[in-house]
């Protein structure tokens, strides 16, 4: 057993840092934009600055980093979002690009040599190794392991993996096999086909699930607990698994969109749509439930119909499936009508958020993108449409307060009162979405995630696991007790400054996400940080404490 004795206490106070959360990166065109917040509130920043042009572009499941190709030169450049854009040394012009689950390795493929070149020890020290398919042509699918070990791909002629002596496996020998993904840390690999689900171990295939399907993507959590495959037509099927097989759990959700793939955003959260138009459609595969992150400014156009309408115009009601009773949440609103009337009726909704907190909070909107939505009820229809829709999401956010939806026709003009409907939500404690920490030497930085509805923490309290025989002394301040340490978030001073809960909950930045942060804190140890095995981390707000949280 490992035997230390070490320190923890705060390390500089400066590098401690509240911030907005990122949900992911995406791509968008010939640019990056950030997915900021949490995913069931989330929203689309600007396009981040990388100096270029890009092309084909492939996100790391890790969020660390983006491989895309330079529009003018075609070199493949591997980017950190608002840090660099460095040229890999990797042929121009790739035709695909995919990355592993855990983002430590890719694979670029080149049709017309035939040729795959596997990136692995990515992003920091990324080395190179090529694969030469021979007469393997028109692959339907690629994957890569983690430890850029193993290559899959899939055609009509089959599907095989390639080890690291660059000789083919068959795994599958049909020519319909549409989508497939390597497990996390494994040469396992999950398979989509048209008539099955399929897991291959070790050589040996077992039968996930089977139906009929058109793959549009398929995808392993990073924890391998659930595959989440995607199909054309908008079904999402989360399959829980033990040991490579399915134990029989799976469900089935409905996206309304036409998935362009399944890409990780960690833990167990995916987007599914890659189209530049629309709210992006997200999968929590922990929560099962299909998310849209809006874009806005796409409040749909309403049509215009003559004025002057000889019978009074019906009432109208807004109705909110399911009622929202939480944080977090997309319920879709539909409107209905008392009556059928004899012409068109436009109208619009508008949605407001009063805080009760103070602050707002601008995630809460429209799936469309904005805090208005324009719709119509045909003549003689009492179902309203939003653009071909029969219902919009909105989502409620993380902040307390009050939510009020009105919906008034503007056309064609006459007496009609406009209708409402509003639905509370009151403070909470602090809700924590997901913990980690890594461990550098002499540095432990633990990152809490979540969100406080009562737009304030007072403290957090770090519950640190030391291995077997370590020990942590008293020494510095805030003081640690029992390999705890309590640590006052509200306020602290850094350079030039202070930082803390409270100056991000009074700046207008925070406004953007409601009661959403990312806290970084780091730890110096004396000793080795290796020792340091896990975290338990517990926030404090003005209502209480949350539920306490270790990294998954």
């Amino acid at each position: 057993m490992k035997t230390a004795c070490f320190a923890m206490l705060l390390a500089a106070s400066a590098a401690a840092q509240v911030s907005t959360p990122l949900v992911g990166w995406l791509p968008e065109g010939t640019e990056i934009r950030p997915m900021k917040g949490l995913p069931a509130a989330a929203f689309i920043g600007p396009a981040v600055n990388t100096g270029r042009l890009l092309g084909g572009m492939a996100v790391s499941p890790a969020q660390n980093y983006v491989l895309a190709t330079a529009a003018d030169t075609q070199q493949v450049l591997l980017i950190v979002p608002g840090v660099s854009a460095t040229p890999l040394n990797a042929p121009l012009d790739p035709d695909q690009m995919v990355i592993s689950p855990a983002g430590s390795a890719a694979a670029l493929w080149y049709a017309a040599t035939a040729q795959v070149e596997i990136v692995s020890g990515l992003p920091a020290s990324p080395t190179m190794r090529q694969i030469n398919l021979g007469n393997f042509t028109a692959p339907t699918a690629l994957a890569v392991s983690d430890d850029g070990q193993w290559f899959a791909a899939a055609s009509a002629s089959g599907a095989y993996v390639w080890g690291s002596d660059g000789s083919p496996q068959p795994v599958y020998s049909g020519s319909d096999a549409g989508a497939m993904a390597f497990f996390a840390g494994s040469s396992n690999l999950a398979l989509a086909t048209s008539t099955q689900l399929l897991s291959v171990s070790n050589g040996a295939t077992s039968v996930l699930e089977q139906g009929t399907f058109s793959p549009a993507g398929i995808a392993v959590s990073s924890d391998n607990q659930k595959i989440v495959y995607a199909d054309q037509n908008g079904a999402i099927d989360s399959i829980n698994v033990v040991n490579g097989a399915a134990n029989g759990a799976v469900s089935t959700f409905a996206c309304p969109c036409r998935p362009g793939g399944v890409f990780g955003l960690g833990n167990e959260v995916f987007r599914l749509t890659t189209s530049n138009t629309g709210p992006v459609q997200l999968f929590d595969a922990s929560a099962g439930a299909v998310l849209a992150v809006p874009r806005s400014g796409l409040a749909p156009k309403r049509s215009v119909h003559p004025a002057g309408a000889a019978a009074p115009l019906p009432k109208l009601t807004i109705n909110l499936s399911p009622f929202p009773n939480g944080y977090l949440q997309q319920p879709a609103m539909t409107i209905t009508a008392s009556a059928a009337y004899s012409s068109a009726i436009d109208g619009t909704v508008t949605l407001a958020f009063a805080s009760s907190v103070g602050g707002t909070d601008q995630t809460i909107q429209f799936s469309t993108g904005g805090t208005t939505v324009n719709f119509t009820i045909p003549a003689g229809s009492t179902q309203a449409s939003f653009s071909g829709a029969s219902s919009v999401t909105l989502t409620t956010g993380t902040v307390a307060g009050t939510t009020t939806l009105t919906a008034a026709i503007t056309a064609p003009t006459g007496v009609a009162a406009a209708a409402t409907e509003s639905f509370t939500t009151n403070p909470t404690v602090p809700f924590i979405s997901n913990v980690s920490f890594t461990d550098t030497p002499g540095v432990v930085t633990v990152v809490v995630t979540g969100f406080s509805s009562s737009r304030d923490v007072n403290s957090a309290v770090f519950d640190f696991a030391p291995s077997s025989n370590a020990t942590i002394n008293q020494t510095g301040t805030p003081p640690v007790t029992n390999n705890t340490i309590t640590v006052p978030v509200s306020s602290f001073a850094i350079s030039g400054g202070t930082g803390g809960f409270q100056p991000w909950f009074a700046s207008t930045t925070s406004w953007a996400t409601g009661g959403e942060f990312t806290l970084t804190v780091p730890f110096s140890v004396t000793g080795n940080s290796n020792d340091v095995v896990a975290v338990t981390v517990t926030l404090i707000n003005s209502v209480g404490a949350s539920t306490p949280v270790s990294p998954k």
